[in-house]
């Protein structure tokens, strides 16, 4: 009984150090080409053929553009006021001015974090470039 267990043993080292191995150049060809082939088969058969998966970062990713696009509307607002209003903006002061009422109460919300400041230096980088119009307005 003690030599079954040592068997056990053994077979269960060799087989962690089989799969920390490296491959072959051979192997991965080898795997490449079986690959290939089962794709091959796969669609003479008419079974489905298994796509990659998106990462869950980037399903997230295109979940928040396609709802920002869905939900976001564009407001003008006169560009000097919300350049200067984004200085101060920990407190989401020129998200209330730009119309974006939930954006601002996220960083009201959060202003004890820090993270608003960063995101509202981030809008005011965003804002700075934007060419204002005849009568000082820009689109946010």
């Amino acid at each position: 009984m003690a030599a079954g267990v040592m068997q056990r043993d053994i077979h269960g080292v060799a087989g962690s150090r089989e799969k920390n191995r490296r491959l072959t150049a051979e192997e991965i060809q080898e795997y490449c080409r079986l690959q290939e082939e089962l794709h091959a088969l796969r669609q003479q058969y008419h079974l489905p053929v298994e796509e990659e998966k998106p990462t869950l970062f980037a399903r997230l990713g295109s979940a928040y553009y396609a709802f920002k696009e869905k939900h976001s509307t564009t407001r003008r607002v006169r560009r000097s006021t919300y350049l200067w209003l984004c200085l101060p903006g920990l407190f989401g002061v020129h998200q209330f001015y730009a119309g974006h009422r939930w954006r601002g109460m996220l960083y009201l919300a959060f202003c004890w974090t820090g993270i608003p400041a960063a995101l509202s230096l981030i809008d005011w980088m965003a804002a700075l470039p934007m060419q204002a119009d005849e009568e000082g307005y820009i689109e946010i």
